[in-house]
């Protein structure tokens, strides 16, 4: 298959996409900003970053995967973006081979390689499969590498440029995981963003290309005061792995899905050895729906353990004021250890940590540091 196709192609693979002409002129207008970036001296060297990890998933990785190391899943770790946030990836490398073992990851991989099969079929196995790589982000982000051609990448920036673009008839940007078949909808949406692209005389135009086109336009403002969300509006998993990822950036052990103490299994865990204090441990609870009085037990539980320093709430304000409410009647010293998270806040902490690691590597103090 050449690595890139022609305008008939794209067209022929759009399955009925089609943009109105508001849509078309959303990109249009977005262009404008583009093309100065495509001008750059930035551009060129984000073009030779990303060829180069291109070129490591479809010719360097394969012959790897007969004996995989876990130097190899350490290589392979650094060279994806969506874990550029973690502070630690040594801990992050660790637990993806504890998480899933090293023969599960050869297999993984070898069926994640196999392009004679179809995108959705092999995405929606390596998301069943595989812990920590699994995810959205870095999941999308491997395959558009093996397929720039075939495949996009769905994480917060793209979904924010979905949003600016008028495109969420097609899928819903406040969908966190997509199903296989909705990421195949979304590259669909890709290779008609990528026709409006090639038209205006950009060349070699494939999905990746795309990625850097949606990238540009999701923007680097923050929103300094984000709109309260409600329990309907905030994906669970997502906002787990968002606590996570800050822990990973504030150089914690962070994981997710963590027995803390006995009967007490939650949704994020941060752990550090502070000084002559040893291990501190900090515990998430992300709340959408159930009981609270269940969700206040859990967090009880997990006080018990010795390590526990903290334990925080994280939901809608709404939520949180019922929480508050419900914990009134508590013994004061789980109080004192009980603190309350909104989700626009686990949001926008986020979006702050990974603009402000974006400045620190553009100046290139350490490479490989964050």
């Amino acid at each position: 298959m050449p690595l890139f196709l022609t305008e008939l192609d794209w067209i022929k693979k759009m399955n009925q996409i089609t943009l109105t002409a508001e849509q078309k002129n959303k990109i249009k207008n977005a262009i404008h900003t583009f093309r100065k970036y495509v001008m750059s001296d930035n551009f060129r060297a984000d073009q030779t970053e990303r060829l180069s990890r291109v070129n490591y998933f479809q010719r360097e990785l394969p012959p790897k995967l007969k004996e995989l190391s876990e130097a190899d899943i350490d290589e392979l770790v650094v060279k994806l973006w969506a874990s550029r946030m973690w502070g630690n990836k040594q801990y992050l490398v660790q637990q993806v081979i504890s998480d899933n073992g090293m023969e599960k990851l050869q297999r993984a991989f070898r069926e994640l390689l196999d392009t004679a099969k179809p995108v959705a079929m092999r995405y929606d196995a390596f998301a069943r499969e595989v812990m920590r790589l699994g995810g959205p982000a870095s999941l999308t982000e491997m395959l558009c590498y093996i397929q720039p051609q075939d495949c996009g990448i769905w994480n917060g920036k793209a979904r924010q440029a979905m949003n600016v673009l008028g495109l969420q008839e097609f899928v819903n940007p406040e969908k966190y995981r997509l199903s296989g078949e909705e990421y195949e909808t979304f590259n669909n949406v890709l290779r008609a963003v990528a026709v409006e692209l090639r038209s205006a005389g950009f060349k070699d135009v494939d999905l990746l290309f795309v990625d850097f086109f949606l990238y540009e336009v999701s923007g680097d403002t923050i929103d300094e005061k984000p709109p309260v969300q409600s329990a309907e509006t905030f994906d669970h998993d997502e906002v787990r792995d968002l606590i996570e990822s800050i822990g990973g950036m504030l150089g914690f052990n962070a994981d997710t899905e963590v027995k803390v103490a006995h009967g007490a299994r939650v949704d994020d865990v941060w752990r550090a050895k502070i000084g002559n204090l040893g291990m501190v441990t900090y515990v998430f609870e992300v709340h959408k729906s159930g009981a609270i009085d269940s969700l206040l037990m859990n967090l009880q539980k997990a006080k018990s353990s010795p390590t526990v320093q903290k334990v925080i709430a994280v939901s809608d304000e709404r939520q949180l004021e019922q929480i508050k409410n419900e914990a009134e009647g508590l013994p004061e010293e789980f109080r004192r250890c009980l603190a309350f998270w909104r989700v626009a806040e686990v949001k926008k902490v986020s979006e702050h940590l990974q603009s402000a690691i974006d400045v620190i590597n553009g100046l290139g103090l350490i490479q490989g540091s964050f």
